[in-house]
Formats: C-alpha cells, structure tokens, sequence
C-alpha cells in the first residue's frame, strides 16, 4: 500500500487532469461538495470522464489504491483535490495566459513521482547539486547552504507538461550530462522559468485545503526582492520548560501517565513570526520515530489558519549551516549538544527496538491507551536532546531579541525562506493552497 502522501499527490495529478479534461465550466458544477459529497458518489456519476481523464496522468500509485484513498472521506483528500482542481482549470491563466488547458485535445499530463519530466528534473538537479559553481555558490552566497533535499530547491509535488515541456527537459538533460563539473542551478533555474513562460511545463506544491484555493506564485522574482521574506519578523518565542519524567524509570514513567498521575510538558520550542500581516511560528522539534537510531530533528513553518504546513528544515545539521550565518559560536554550541545527546538517545532507542513488538502492546486499544516504546523514546528524545538544546536556542533568542535588522530577525527569516524553498538558487513555482 501507498503512503498518505503519494496517495493524496496522485489524487490531486487525477482530479487537475480530470478539470482540464471536461473543461472550467464542467468542472464548476461537477467538481462540488453538494453535487457529489463523497468520492464514491462522483466516481459513480462521473465514471466514463474519470477514466479518460487518467489517461493523462502517469503516477506511481495504483488507481485501486488511490480511489480506496479517497473513498475515506473524513480524511478530507477528496475535497482538498477537487477544490483545487478547480482553482487551477480557472486561474491558471492568470499566471501566464500560454497554459493552454481546458480544452478538448489533451495536450497535458500530469505527473508525480520519478516519472518523465520529474524523472529528468530530479536529474538535473542531482547534477547540478555536485556541480562546481554549486560548491562556489555556498561559500559565497550568504545564506546559502546548498540543497542537500530536492524540496528546498522546488517542492513541486506534481508536475503538468506538454509535449514541448518534455522535450525541453530532456534535452536540457542530455546539455548537463556533457558537462556535470560545470552545469549549475542558474542554468536549469532558466530552463525552469522559460518552459514555464511558455506554458509547457507547471511545478505545483499542494497545501491541503477545503473549500477554497488560491494559486500563488513563489521565487518570480530573485530572493532580495521577495515581499513576503521582507514582511517576516520575529515576535518571541514560547515558554519552553526542561522535560521531567513522570516517573524514576521509563516503566514507572508509562504506569503514572497511563494512571492519570500527571501530564509531561511540551518537547518542543516555537519561534513565534508575522509574515504578510499573519501569525505563524517555526516549532523546532525532536521525532524519535522512524528507522534511524538517531530519529530527527524538524522544523516546521506553521501559519495561523493554514491546514498545511508552510514548508519544513529536517536536519540539525541544515539548522546548524544557518545559524552559522549569523552566529557562529551559538551555532556550534547547539550542535555540540545535539550531537552529545543523540549519541545517548541512538544507544537507548537501539535498545528498546529489540523488544520493539512487546513494548507496542497496549492492555486496552479501543480506550486510545498509549504503549510504553513510544512513551520510552519520548522520554529518551527529552531527556537527552531536548533538554540540552533548547536552553541554547531559547537563551539566544531571547538575549538577541535586538530589533527589526537584529540577529533574531535575521535567523527567522533566512529559516523562513530555507524552509519555504526561498533561497537565492532555488526554482520558480505555483503554490495550491
């Protein structure tokens, strides 16, 4: 089975085919919560222009699995992708009036995964990534740290494209495979823009959404100038507090949580922003889970009334390049202490896997009952990470709190715009949200 987030991309690549197949108008009345309240009753209804229109799409999910995705309506997928799929058939004109959809010849597919042009795009960017200029351009651009993660350069998790578009694509390809030491992220971010301007090719990042959307336009103008970065301030941070056990040992811990003996406090800290006039924050935050003994360090862009996230930094070591920028020594003092309890977290998380299955079991399911390895590692991740880093980063930006071009100011915004693929080498896309 598919993961969530290949089921809900694929079904958003088939819902925007499905717009462009029966036209804005169509896709008006057809594409409606009243009309059709569940995906099942629009697949009934609408079965014959569903199947055509998944001809023009190419995902790396089965349709079977897609539909069985989307039949579970209260996961709120299937009125996300309909909503958008209407905003993008009526507005992308708006954009550039050469997208060229909505009519009866196909003349786009869409796309997610490693397939066609993000195939070839994921290319490009991997050689782009180890180029020369690319390994100049970090020590020289400020606030540049490179893209270890394809996002930060363009989060599109769907891709429209016509015929021209592929051809572009692949011949920009084969141009970079002549030459790898010296093709940089100037020469596809051209190729980007100009198939873009020509309407051939769409990078589109969805935000989860419900009953309206609206397309915005990201890095059409160089970074420096970018009015959303320049409208981002700092305004304070939470009131983190050290993480204190429930309990002397883990088990002890788990029995007074599951006995109603006491709450644990937050494990993580949150950077409080405005950005265009709306509050949000960056929550910097420890995930224990996963395969890796070490778990992972998240930050996370969340704006006030926004489903989705705004964007996300999942590497201490990326948080590490980016406060270097500003502050070195602060920098290197929180990585220290990552780097010291992480290595305390990885021995006890390693531990507790081998009994993985036995700490897992839970008395009484129906009743939400918590198990002990989630609340093991949680405990794990607080104690020995949490509590080390984040009266680092909470003393910094309280002592630095020094004004709009102050040091705090400064963080928030570069943060801001690694997180939101805004950085100086990054790509041109539209935003769905």
């Amino acid at each position: 089975m598919a993961d969530v987030t290949t089921l809900a991309e694929s079904a958003q690549a088939i819902f925007c085919a499905y717009a462009d197949y029966v036209g804005e108008s169509k896709a008006r009345q057809k594409l409606n919560i009243k009309t059709y309240p569940t995906f099942d009753s629009f697949a009934n209804g609408e079965r014959k222009d569903l199947e055509a229109a998944i001809q023009g799409v190419d995902v790396d999910a089965p349709a079977k699995e897609i539909f069985e995705f989307l039949s579970q309506t209260k996961n709120g997928w299937y009125q996300s992708s309909i909503t958008i799929a209407k905003t993008l058939v009526s507005d992308l004109k708006k954009i550039d009036k050469d997208y060229n959809i909505a009519k009866k010849e196909r003349d786009y597919f869409y796309l997610r995964g490693k397939v066609g042009v993000m195939k070839d795009i994921g290319e490009l960017w991997s050689i782009a990534t180890k180029s020369e200029p690319t390994k100049l351009a970090e020590k020289k651009i400020p606030g540049f740290i490179g893209f270890k993660d394809i996002n930060k350069w363009n989060p599109a998790d769907i891709y429209l494209a016509n015929k021209a578009g592929e051809k572009g694509i692949s011949q920009e390809l084969q141009e970079a495979k002549k030459d790898v030491k010296t093709y940089s992220f100037d020469y596809l971010n051209e190729k980007i823009k100009n198939l873009m301007d020509k309407g051939a090719l769409l990078p589109l990042s969805l935000k989860k959404t419900r009953t309206s959307a609206r397309l915005v336009k990201v890095n059409f103008v160089p970074a420096s100038q970018d009015e959303v970065l320049k409208t981002v301030k700092f305004t304070g941070t939470t009131d983190w507090k050290p993480y204190v056990p429930l309990g002397k040992t883990p088990e002890f811990s788990f029995d007074a949580l599951r006995a109603g003996k006491g709450k644990t406090v937050t494990r993580d800290i949150r950077i409080m922003l405005i950005a265009e006039g709306k509050q949000g924050e960056i929550k910097i935050r420890h995930d224990p889970s996963g395969s890796s003994p070490r778990g992972r360090l998240v930050l996370e862009v969340i704006m006030k009334g926004d489903p989705a996230k705004g964007g996300s930094i999942a590497s201490e070591k990326a948080f590490h390049d980016l406060w270097k920028v500003i502050d070195p020594a602060a920098a290197k003092e929180f990585l220290s202490a990552y780097e010291k309890g992480v290595k305390e977290f990885a021995g006890l998380k390693t531990e507790y896997m081998k009994n993985k299955e036995d700490l897992r079991a839970v008395k009484n399911p129906s009743k939400g009952d918590k198990n002990k390895y989630d609340h093991y590692l949680a405990i794990a991740s607080a104690t020995n990470i949490i509590n080390g880093i984040m009266p680092i980063i909470k003393d910094w930006f309280n002592k630095n709190n020094t004004g709009e071009k102050g040091n705090t100011n400064k963080l928030v915004r570069l943060m801001f715009q690694i997180a939101s693929s805004r950085s100086p080498l990054s790509s041109r896309f539209i935003i769905a949200k």
